[in-house]
């Protein structure tokens, strides 16, 4: 009987040949179980996700996306600069807005734009004055720091009561059209004098055109 170290031995030897054997043919043999060893797999990291940043709203350089561009805020108007400020603004009206029917006026840095209001409406009621109200509107848009209240009068044909509402209604009807020719609704408000304030004055139940009219006031805002 072999002895128990030859037996250890034998079992030694057959791993031995069998890693020579593989060694030398394209196939290798398995070893035996209790001869490989094998790793326990590493478990894959999660990818991180990063918040994006600031930065990533900004268009990259030839990425074909135009950035917003921030809209322009004009500077304050200093005090100091009020009345040449309205003297510039007295200039523009006087070459870009003119005609008959048509009066412009300067108080101290105030200044008055009247309009006839058959120069405005329509025998029918309705405004149809684009040729004034257009280059009006357009030029009272640059000037942003000037308010812009619109005043409406009548003369003392019907009954009192019904020429405040129709002088109110038609003062809204003009600034609601500077308005939309571009003037900020905030730096405009309307109001209605009825037939008080008469430009011309004549006794009850009068036609007089003169006295129907409005009155854009334009003041200065600085600050």
């Amino acid at each position: 009987m072999l002895s128990v170290a030859a037996s250890r031995s034998r079992l030694l030897i057959f791993p031995l040949l069998a890693l020579a054997v593989s060694a030398c043919t394209e196939n290798p043999i398995e070893l035996p179980l209790f001869a490989q060893t094998q790793s326990a797999p590493r478990p894959m990291a999660k990818p991180v996700q990063q918040k994006p940043s600031a930065a990533a709203h900004v268009a990259a350089p030839g990425s074909g996306v135009v950035p917003p561009v921030p809209a322009f805020i004009a500077p304050p108007l200093a005090v100091a600069r009020v009345g040449s400020y309205m003297d510039s603004l007295e200039s523009d009206l006087r070459r870009h807005v003119h005609g008959n029917g048509i009066t412009i006026a300067r108080m101290g840095d105030d200044i008055s734009v009247i309009l006839r209001s058959d120069r405005l409406f329509a025998k029918n009621g309705v405004l149809a004055a684009d040729d004034i109200l257009e280059p009006l509107g357009a030029l009272l848009g640059t000037y942003v720091h000037t308010s812009v209240m619109v005043c409406g009068y009548t003369d003392t044909v019907g009954p009192a009561a019904d020429n405040l509402a129709l002088s109110q209604k038609r003062a809204k009807a003009v600034a609601d059209a500077l308005a939309h020719e571009g003037v900020a609704p905030q730096r405009i408000s309307s109001q209605g004098f009825g037939e008080t304030h008469l430009k011309v004055a004549t006794g009850d139940d009068k036609k007089e055109p003169r006295n129907r009219r409005i009155e854009i006031v334009l003041k200065a805002r600085p600050g």
